[in-house]
């Protein structure tokens, strides 16, 4: 084993290098202190930057809700026996060749192949008549359709109207 010399341990030792080392420790910390310093600095500014980016962001997003339209709600609901009652009548005295039943859905049928035309305008006319309802067709034959029918069609329906707007005040 080597013998560390003593004038280097002494010279280690003394008071003049502890001085040296305590000096550069200083400057290290001071520099590390410093750069944390800025380091910290900077990100607080990109968080500045960021809030600053989302209270636009939101600024923006209120003002482009208040000004879109409120529009009202759409509701459809089934028809039902009573509702149509009126336009039946109306559409069997318009159309007096032609059978109107309602049960859970509006059935129009005719026995008679003479009064084609008829039938078909019926199927046109309900639309006219009816502005409040949605008549989707369900069931359409013409030829041999069961019972004594000739034509029939079938049609369910959804009475259509409409709701305020909810008031959404917490925007």
């Amino acid at each position: 084993m080597k013998r560390i010399p003593t004038k280097l341990v002494l010279k280690a030792l003394s008071p003049k290098t502890a001085l040296r080392v305590v000096e550069s420790f200083d400057r290290v910390t001071t520099l590390v202190v410093g750069v944390s310093w800025a380091a910290a600095a900077i990100m607080i500014g990109f968080a500045v930057y960021t809030v600053n980016l989302t209270v636009h962001a939101k600024h923006d997003a209120d003002l482009a809700l208040v000004a879109e339209p409120v529009l009202p709600k759409i509701v459809h609901k089934k028809v039902e026996a009573r509702d149509v009652k009126s336009m039946m009548d109306q559409l069997q005295h318009r159309y007096p060749t032609i059978i109107f039943s309602f049960k859970n859905n509006f059935s129009i049928t005719s026995a008679d192949g003479a009064h084609f035309h008829d039938w078909l305008g019926v199927l046109s006319y309900i639309d006219t008549i009816s502005p409040q309802y949605h008549w989707a067709l369900s069931d359409f034959c013409v030829g041999k359709c069961g019972n004594a029918e000739i034509m029939q069609a079938t049609l369910n329906g959804d009475k259509v109207f409409f709701e305020k707007p909810q008031d959404d005040s917490n925007h």
